[in-house]
């Protein structure tokens, strides 16, 4: 994921309407964990979870992610 954050064609979206966070997946906040429960098939990391201000899960994905599989993860969960 760090080498993918930054990249041109994923930051701008990013900065343009979500909040990155990264969690210890050894010892996760209680948030998170309930996040990634709802995450269907999720058995390998990192886990990538979106969800609204409130908490509530939009989407979500597990295993590595490639720049456009992020990109459009992130476009799903905007709607």
């Amino acid at each position: 994921m760090q080498a993918i954050v930054p990249r041109p064609d994923v930051a701008p979206l990013l900065q343009a309407g979500f909040v990155a966070l990264a969690a210890d997946a050894d010892l996760p906040e209680g948030e998170v964990q309930r996040l990634a429960y709802r995450l269907k098939n999720a058995t390998m990391l990192p886990f990538v979870l979106v969800a609204t201000p409130a908490g509530e899960f939009l989407a979500g994905s597990s295993g590595a992610v490639d720049p456009a599989a992020l990109v459009a993860l992130l476009e799903e969960a905007r709607g």
